[in-house]
């Protein structure tokens, strides 16, 4: 097994970086494995390494790890998906790091000698535009506060957590709502003004809002749930069950009359106006898309001693 490890070095603002490549020397170098270190140059790049890395090593086993935020992880992905001997894992240096919180002992990740030696096990993943996401999917509010963040972080220096509560702030005093419509499994359309959608494959999102607390990694589904535009005062009502995964039973069936949540394979949304749509915190313009469930897509690696909660469904049923 070759251990590749594709860094970010703007993650973090590069706090983090010198003590993660000593981390990372250190590890491989006690426990006596081969290594790589390569350092992302532009967006896009992890993509085209990770991809031209398993095109000319289609034989070798290799775990790439993705070492940065959420968009190093969609880039490693990927570049990664439908080769051969290949696996993937994160070490998270970004600040919300919300795809870990689907395992047991999340912190775990950030231990270089743990995730050596830890193990891989197959995932799903959801695929649209011929792009894969392995974590959430979002449409409306939540979208639009990813690109506010983005544009607050460029124009001052404050931080993350602090430009996520004005991004939320400044879109609260704007009117709500996205008009689109749903189909469901290619039976079952819902058109309205919905406040957000979110397709989940894991569990959080939006530094640990738990949208999809019946999602599982490897069932082969997609969790769906659908917000409608409410008022601002239900609105303030419902976030804080929403944030707690408090929103939906044990069934999968929503609490609230203005929220519906369900599982499904397929998911096809239209739109008259072009709206955002963020995968993995990767913001794209549609008004069309086609969004499906690839069951066990990837060879996902978690470090030893931490479980991934989806799996833990199959060993009770076992």
């Amino acid at each position: 097994m070759k251990h590749i490890f594709v860094i970010n070095p703007a993650a973090g603002k590069g706090k983090k970086l010198p003590a993660v490549l000593s981390a990372i020397t250190y590890a491989c170098e006690e426990l006596e494995v081969d290594f790589e270190i390569y350092h992302t140059r532009t967006v896009g790049d992890g993509i085209r390494f990770v991809s031209e890395t398993c095109k000319q090593y289609p034989d070798m086993m290799k775990r790439f790890y993705a070492c940065g935020g959420d968009g190093t992880l969609f880039e490693v992905l990927n570049g990664a998906v439908g080769h051969e001997n290949t696996e993937i894992s994160v070490i998270p240096l970004g600040t919300g790091n919300d795809f870990t919180k689907a395992f047991t002992n999340p912190e775990y990740f950030k231990d270089i000698k743990r995730q050596i030696l830890g193990k891989a096990e197959r995932i799903d993943l959801m695929k649209y535009n011929n792009r894969y996401s392995i974590n959430v999917i979002n449409i409306g509010f939540d979208c639009d506060v990813v690109q506010r963040v983005s544009e607050i972080k460029r124009s001052a220096v404050v931080p993350s957590k602090m430009a996520y509560a004005m991004g939320v702030a400044d879109l609260f005093m704007k009117p709500f709502g996205k008009n689109f419509k749903v189909l469901i499994d290619d039976r079952e359309l819902v058109e309205r003004e919905f406040m957000l959608c979110a397709i989940a494959n894991s569990h959080y999102y939006g530094d640990g809002y738990h949208v999809a607390p019946n999602a599982y990694l490897n069932d082969g589904l997609m969790d769906l749930c659908l917000v409608d535009r409410v008022s601002r005062k239900d609105f303030i009502r419902v976030i804080p069950k929403y944030k707690a995964g408090q929103h939906v039973d044990a069934e999968d069936h929503s609490l609230y009359p203005f929220v519906r949540y369900q599982k499904c394979k397929k998911i096809v949304i239209e739109s008259k106006q072009s709206i955002g749509l963020c995968a993995d915190g990767e913001i794209s313009p549609f008004k069309s898309i086609e969004i499906t469930c690839i069951p066990k897509a990837i060879a996902f690696s978690a470090p030893k001693g931490s479980v991934c909660i989806a799996l833990m469904k199959e060993e009770a049923n076992a």
